[in-house]
């Protein structure tokens, strides 16, 4: 048993590996995309640096934050979006329209935990092209405010890892309506647009007031990168329960990607066929 146990485990993890290698492969083959990819990035996270540092010069905070502490959670919500960043609802789009999906039906794992492991393969790849890059830029050029503790390092790489999840799960949803709505590219902006709003990568949730801040912590998007921003500017929060509530939201999230790609595989059709 114990033999048959291993070999299902091995048949499990070499497809599994492989995606992973895809994903990190086709970061690294395509360098000149990453770069293009880093200065876009770093552009933004600049001009959004400048526009909060303009804010807060000659003031000693914003809505109680301190300035400097302010232009810090700015610079790291960009470099959080640089690590848990997605293409996998666009490669999903782009695989239905093109017929490849019914490929995917045959294949030993599921649409979904190949996707993952192809995303986290990417995002590895994506780690030492852009985030690290950017994480560097906003140090030298604006002054981050590094972690005191050596553990709060850890907190904050364990929570970049479920931001990604988290991000996974709501572009693979996304990916999903390519099959009742054909077309999703209107979807994907759509999503783009509330991950930059309520995740804190555009605007600091900590200006957020009232009813509309009480909403924005009801929805995934603040775990996606104010989470991993506070943990890593070392706030008064509790990290075991931010963890806590990114790990929960991954899991909904993706039970929600199960439901829905077994769901699509009963309404597949490719070319009307």
């Amino acid at each position: 048993m114990k033999t048959s146990a291993r070999s299902r485990a091995r048949a499990w993890a070499r497809p599994m590996v492989a995606s992973f290698r895809i994903g990190a492969r086709t970061v690294f083959a395509y360098r000149s995309e990453a770069i293009v990819t880093l200065l876009s990035a770093s552009l933004m996270a600049s001009l959004n640096g400048l526009l909060w540092q303009a804010a807060t010069r000659g003031r000693p905070g914003i809505a109680g934050v301190p300035a400097d502490e302010l232009l810090s959670y700015v610079v790291m919500a960009w470099v959080a979006v640089s690590f848990f960043a997605s293409k996998v609802n666009e490669d999903i789009g782009r695989r239905f329209r093109e017929g490849q999906i019914t490929a995917d039906l045959l294949r030993p794992m599921s649409l979904q935990a190949q996707c993952y492991c192809r995303e986290v393969g990417r995002a590895c790849a994506t780690l030492f092209l852009q985030t690290l890059p950017m994480f560097f830029l906003g140090f030298f050029a604006f002054g981050v405010n590094l972690p005191h503790h050596p553990q709060t390092w850890l907190f904050w790489g364990i929570s970049l890892l479920l931001s990604h999840a988290i991000n996974f799960g709501l572009s693979f949803l996304v990916g999903l309506a390519a099959f009742p709505l054909k077309n999703i590219s209107g979807l994907t902006h759509v999503k783009g647009t509330l991950v930059s709003i309520f995740s804190g990568a555009l605007i600091p949730l900590d200006l957020y007031q009232g009813t509309l801040r009480d909403v924005v912590f009801m929805l995934p998007f603040h775990s996606m990168a104010h989470t991993p921003t506070s943990i890593f500017l070392e706030r008064d929060v509790p990290v075991a329960g931010l963890l806590a509530e990114q790990a929960a939201w991954a899991a909904v999230l993706w039970l929600g990607g199960v439901i829905g790609w077994r769901h699509a595989q009963r309404v597949l059709t490719v070319q009307g066929g």
